[in-house]
């Protein structure tokens, strides 16, 4: 319940082109304060921003960013950082050359975080994304310099598909093998269904960690 009442209240923002009142940190801790309009798609290489809602657009390059923060119709604060996205192989990490915009979701001992996709693109090669819209969750460390992929949804609620939950867990095991090989066994299907993909972090907050 909780991931679909964040979705409602994201996905107005990011389906309409409209210029948000926020503010860009730069690479160099710099910041600009005006109005910015959240991109279409994750890898999108550029941000819009304008200094008033009606001026000029300038285009900032997703390297030249190290994130951003909006204010919503409903007084509500979004923030969004640039990072690499990452997909845990059988063997190996895959971590994407390009950066991409991904949304905060929960930050703690990990963090817990999103990209959108409204259309046939846009998730940086995750199998199985990007056919329509919806969100693809990520999850790592603090100070890593990357976010692993761990499942999608298509914010209508969690509806694990026949092997998702178990590609899931396979995942979170994997990631977690040598600081908190039991995160995977506490992880619970309709746990997650009911409270969203946050449970994890509260999991792993509770059970693991020092």
């Amino acid at each position: 319940m909780k991931n679909l009442i964040l979705f409602v209240l994201l996905v107005p923002i990011l389906c309409n082109a409209k210029f948000y009142s926020g503010t860009v940190t730069m690479s160099d801790n710099s910041l600009k304060k005006g109005f910015i309009e959240i991109p279409e798609f994750p890898d999108d290489t550029k941000l819009k921003y304008r200094v008033e809602e009606k001026g000029k657009t300038e285009k900032l390059e997703i390297n030249s960013v190290k994130g951003f923060e909006i204010t919503n119709d409903k007084n509500e604060t979004i923030k969004f950082i640039t990072i690499y996205t990452a997909y845990q192989g059988s063997n190996k990490l895959n971590i994407d050359k390009k950066k991409s915009w991904a949304s905060i979701v929960k930050e703690g001992k990990i963090n817990l975080y999103r990209t959108y996709t409204s259309g046939t693109s846009g998730t940086m090669g995750v199998p199985g994304s990007g056919s329509s819209g919806g969100f693809t969750y990520y999850i790592n460390r603090p100070n890593d310099e990357y976010i692993i992929y761990i499942d999608e949804s298509d914010g209508g609620g969690l509806n694990f598909c026949g092997n998702c939950f178990a590609q899931l867990k396979k995942t979170l095991a994997k990631i977690f093998e040598n600081d908190c090989p039991k995160l995977a066994d506490l992880v619970d299907k309709q746990d997650l269904k009911k409270n969203g993909y946050v449970r994890i972090v509260e999991l792993y907050e509770q059970n693991c960690g020092n």
